[in-house]
């Protein structure tokens, strides 16, 4: 004890557990502040994740929603602006000819010409691409905002390179593997859309088109005429009815390949000689039907009508080294003169058609 009664050594050992406390308290808190940290950066980059991941969902959703829409590809490149709030995105697509066309942007001018780009060697090799530049990537001829970063992802379908994503923006070093993850979890997307869209229509082509001709079939030709009748009920319009001559002859005499060749090289002609706006489809057997829109007169659809009767006429097909002409027959009507609905005018040209050939064939007969 000192000449207060306190008791020194006490109060010392006191303090060092006090100390002791302190310190391991601090280390503690620090502890637990860096875990907390880190769980906060694990959290907001799961968020991220989730959010990107969600993102993805939503697009395959709408993708696979909407996989029969003709403005797909360009709903698509809205959603990649609109989520990732970038200055340009370009969608690009092979053509029937191995060029990469641009199939969607917001990119005022739509004359896009990879093969022109500074970024042409990279397109070239068909490879994921970043580039970061301080300098304009592009020039500001076909863009209102310097570029200075930009990413390019191939799209595949099937292992099969189809086209390309090009995203920009104005900042420079924006793009980052988030970006590239995401972008490519769309082009994957893409790829799955243009396969279902390739499926799609060719399900749909074979449901309303004959397998043999190639044209449209009866059923799919009354929706056309039905639905054009809806939208403009005031537009006059002719039916033809056509009929090979003696067909039944040609399968008996040279076979049903002879008389599936006769009706292919038939169509070929009539298809060949009429307008771009007029419809043939297979009506049944060897009957043919072709729908003219916006007649002006009956002596122009005669007159059409009857051209497309010669050169059928003047037509040979050639079948294991024999050659035959074949010719046809022709009924006109029209609405609304002959009637009021698609069938009652099929009728009457129908009827027209059976004059044709009751009175010697090759012929044209109207209403």
């Amino acid at each position: 004890m000192d000449n207060n009664g306190v008791n020194e050594p006490m109060f010392s050992e006191m303090e060092q557990k006090f100390l002791k406390l302190k310190d391991e308290f601090e280390t503690y808190q620090n502890f637990a502040e860096n875990t907390i940290q880190i769980i906060n950066e694990k959290n907001n980059k799961l968020e991220k994740n989730l959010d990107a991941l969600t993102n993805i969902v939503e697009i395959s959703k709408y993708i696979n929603s909407n996989v029969s829409d003709e403005n797909l590809i360009t709903m698509i490149n809205d959603m990649i602006i609109g989520i990732l709030g970038v200055t340009y995105s370009s969608i690009y697509l092979l053509n029937d000819v191995g060029e990469l066309v641009v199939k969607a942007t917001n990119i005022e001018s739509k004359r896009l010409n990879l093969k022109k780009y500074e970024i042409s060697f990279m397109i070239n090799n068909e490879e994921p691409f970043v580039i970061n530049s301080k300098d304009p990537i592009f020039s500001l001829r076909h863009r209102k905002v310097k570029i200075h970063s930009i990413i390019g992802l191939p799209i595949y379908s099937r292992d099969i390179f189809k086209g390309y994503i090009i995203v920009e923006h104005a900042l420079w070093n924006f793009f980052s593997q988030d970006h590239i993850a995401f972008i490519s979890s769309i082009t994957n997307q893409i790829g799955i859309a243009l396969e279902n869209n390739f499926l799609y229509n060719k399900v749909k082509e074979s449901s309303i088109t004959d397998p043999l001709l190639g044209i449209y079939n009866r059923r799919y030709f009354f929706e056309y005429v039905e639905e054009n009748v809806k939208e403009k009920p005031n537009e006059r319009f002719a039916m033809i009815m056509v009929d090979i001559d003696n067909f039944k002859k040609f399968n008996d005499n040279y076979g049903h390949q002879f008389g599936d060749k006769v009706l292919i090289e038939t169509v070929n002609v009539l298809k060949e000689n009429i307008e771009e706006d007029d419809f043939i489809a297979r009506y049944g057997g060897e009957e043919i039907v072709i729908y003219i829109s916006n007649v002006r007169s009956y002596s122009d659809v005669f007159r059409k009508v009857d051209n497309l009767r010669e050169k059928l006429s003047n037509h040979l097909i050639e079948y294991k080294n024999e050659k035959k002409s074949v010719t046809a027959s022709f009924g006109i009507s029209y609405y609304p003169e002959n009637g009021d609905t698609v069938q009652k005018v099929l009728s009457v040209a129908d009827s027209m058609l059976y004059v044709a050939k009751n009175s010697g064939r090759n012929k044209v007969i109207s209403s």
